[in-house]
């Protein structure tokens, strides 16, 4: 009986050619490379837990975009120009009773231990006026923590519409993002951490050397 040549009739599938097969090993390679990248970045990243929460990756990781951020005390600070040392960047309220704990924390270790090693920015996402935000702070008696607002949403965002395209999720209050040293935001840790342990601390020695 004779045989008919495959793919050779009408409407049969196009045999790929060898230019298709290359790309579509190209593209396969290239995708391990990302995830074994992804991978390699996740094995490095010391673990850190405080309490009932733990630091999450963020998959992929991403670039720290150009950022405004309005200083308490009046002008604005280019977040960009923070590189160079790692950068916490932690979103708080007034109304968070767990940032009450956090805060005072956070000043005690950037006037001390992280002195000149770690670059502190915490954001108010308060809605309120700016004095407001003043009293809570003097409140806390906070002597040297780079306070900022973020008074129209466009920093962080806790809205599923994120109509201001902030470029930071709010998954929790307080909530504090992890950046290394060449601008990397690495992930996140939500809740009152206690950045005082070995394991903040091993956290900050990996942002310092990526």
């Amino acid at each position: 009986m004779k045989q008919e040549a495959v793919g050779t009739g009408p409407g049969a599938p196009r045999m790929p050619s060898r230019r298709d097969v290359l790309l579509r090993a190209l593209a396969g390679m290239a995708a391990g490379l990302v995830s074994g990248e992804a991978a390699a970045i996740e094995a490095d990243v010391p673990r850190f837990e405080s309490g009932r929460y733990q630091f999450t990756i963020l998959r992929p990781a991403q670039e720290l975009p150009p950022l405004r951020l309005f200083r308490l005390e009046g002008g604005t600070t280019d977040l960009s120009t923070l590189r160079g040392k790692p950068i916490l960047l932690n979103f708080w309220a007034s109304w968070c009773a767990a940032c009450r704990m956090e805060l005072p924390a956070l000043d005690e270790l950037y006037r001390g231990p992280w002195r000149g090693r770690v670059h502190v920015a915490a954001v108010s996402e308060d809605r309120g006026p700016r004095d407001a935000v003043i009293r809570f702070v003097k409140s806390l008696n906070l002597k040297a923590l780079p306070i900022f607002l973020d008074p129209n949403g466009s920093v962080a965002y806790s809205d599923a519409d994120n109509v201001n395209k902030a470029p930071f999720a709010l998954y929790g209050m307080p909530i504090t993002y992890a950046i290394s040293s060449s601008g990397t935001v690495i992930g996140y840790m939500p809740g009152d951490a206690d950045w005082s342990s070995a394991a903040a601390d091993g956290l900050i020695a990996y942002l310092s050397r990526t």
